[in-house]
């Protein structure tokens, strides 16, 4: 680790700061002297305000390490979707635990909170203290590192080569527990849980849970402990989010979240029929093996009277059905359903009439035209037919290169419940839609919802834990997910949502 030389000059408060390579106490005191600011969060906010842009006695390049360091680094452009963050997390974490230094390492921040988005990488890590410097010369070393940017004798902050940042905070076994908690967030969360605690009579730290009365510290080497002390139901990270914090102040009441093994199958998969890259009798074998636990699985391509290209013809139907039936002979039972996609056309029509949408088992209907205007009727019209039992990604968004098109949602959600019409949460990466704060509106208004792939090929059927985490950050229940049924309890939603529709006629 660097040596703290002339530490004497600056705040004890901003010697974190000379960790950051490039910085030292003689910068760091004269960033005091010009912006003022004596702490840590004071310099935050200068750094927000490019205040530091002020001080030509700095680098381009110390500027870039100072606000990376602080986490001022991200804008909409450099967030990456949560897949991909989930990948190289993953890869990451897997590296770091091969070194005999590591003791414990586990993701922990918006990756562990399940965000569609992510701007870097938090990983907690156990290591003993004589043990650090051989860890950060390994982490150094490492194939996926581009270089270190802090060093310290609790963090580590590095650039892989794809330019997202890794920090790795550091911690011993018996403050790993408060570690965890703290650097897993998210902020919010953590101020709520720190003002708990002092009404409880305890300080919460990220270096553990004290006693106030003697400042005594109560180990906790696991998250769990620190909610057990405090009298607190364990709360997952999904939902340590600002807008769970209301309903997780009513404690014991917190939902039993859905979980993936609850899925009983995969409803939106896309086969060779339309855009998909996959034979009928190739996805189910792989899912049957991959996927035991399902108990089916629906096929449901693109079909259209009103476009050409990459969709089934209304001609095909019966051929993709005589297909269904001779896979699902040689499974010996009925395995997969005979399910389509329909585009909700502008003036709410669907794209197939209903004579040949009732020869389904499941249909989904979605907005694939017209993003920009207010969608709104357009869905509460397709809501109403009873052959739609679905309406697929229901906000239209593609993160990152789509915005969702304008849909009053207490309207939509209304329609949904009144007819019976459940709502997607499309597990695409850059989909991931209906989105958390979505979900949990849905569910106040009583409207069940289906995680399912959209998948197009095979290594695509793994985004179903995406949809899980949707779910769960929107505070879901397993009822409320309605492939958790099985194709009996599918089959009763069906009729349950015609029953519906004659009685609002």
């Amino acid at each position: 680790m660097k040596p703290r030389s002339n530490t004497k000059i600056i705040p004890s408060t901003l010697v974190e700061l000379m960790d950051i390579r490039g910085i030292t106490a003689n910068k760091v005191n004269l960033i005091c002297k010009k912006l003022g600011i004596k702490n840590l969060h004071e310099l935050t906010a200068a750094v927000a305000k490019e205040q530091l842009d002020g001080i030509r006695e700095l680098t381009a390049e110390n500027k870039k390490n100072i606000r990376r360091s602080l986490k001022l680094h991200k804008d909409t452009e450099s967030r990456i979707q949560l897949w991909d963050a989930m990948l190289q997390g993953e890869e990451v974490l897997q590296t770091i635990r091969q070194f005999p230094e590591v003791k414990r390492a586990s993701l922990a921040g918006s990756i562990r909170r399940g965000k569609d988005t992510i701007g870097d990488i938090d990983i907690i890590v156990q290591v003993n203290g004589p043990d650090r410097k051989k860890l950060l010369y390994k982490v150094a070393r490492m194939g996926l590192t581009e270089r270190i940017i802090a060093a310290g004798k609790n963090r580590i902050c590095i650039v892989l080569h794809n330019q997202l940042l890794v920090y790795f905070y550091l911690t011993d076994e018996k403050h790993y527990g408060a570690a965890l908690l703290y650097y897993t967030g998210s902020k919010s969360y953590n101020v709520f849980m720190e003002n708990m605690a002092t009404n409880k009579g305890y300080r919460l730290t990220p270096d553990g849970l004290y006693d106030v009365k003697n400042n005594q510290y109560i180990a906790t080497d696991k998250e769990e402990e620190i909610f057990q002390y405090m009298l607190l139901d364990y709360v997952t990270p999904e939902l340590r989010e600002e807008q769970a914090i209301p309903n997780i102040t009513v404690q014991h009441k917190l939902p039993s979240l859905p979980t993936f093994d609850q899925l009983k199958g995969d409803m939106q998969i896309h086969s060779d029929w339309s855009d998909g890259e996959e034979s009928i009798a190739h996805i189910a074998r792989y899912m049957f093996d991959v996927f035991p636990h399902y108990q089916y699985i629906v096929i449901t391509d693109h079909a259209s009277n009103e476009r050409v290209g990459h969709v089934l013809k209304t001609s095909d139907i019966s051929l993709q059905a005589a297909e269904i039936k001779s896979v699902n002979d040689q499974l010996g039972y009925d395995y997969v359903k005979k399910g389509v996609e329909v585009d909700i056309l502008e003036n709410g029509q669907l794209s197939l009439p209903d004579e040949i949408l009732k020869q389904f088992d499941w249909v989904i209907a979605s907005i694939h035209s017209h993003f920009t205007k207010d969608n709104t009727s357009r869905l509460m019209k397709a809501c109403e037919n009873p052959y739609v039992h679905c309406i697929g990604h229901p906000s239209g968004r593609l993160i990152g290169s789509r915005n969702p098109y304008p849909v009053n949602w207490d309207q939509l959600f209304d329609k949904a419940a009144a007819t019976g019409t459940a709502m997607e949460i499309n597990a695409r990466p850059n989909r991931l839609d209906l989105n958390d704060t979505l979900v949990r509106k849905a569910v106040a208004k009583g409207v069940k919802l289906v995680i399912d792939t959209d998948a197009h090929g095979l290594t695509q059927f793994d985004f179903m834990q995406l949809g899980i985490r949707v779910a769960r950050r929107g505070g879901c229940s397993k009822t409320d997910i309605l492939n958790t049924r099985n194709w009996e309890g599918i089959e009763k939603f069906k009729t349950d949502k015609v029953a519906a529709i004659n009685k609002v006629a």
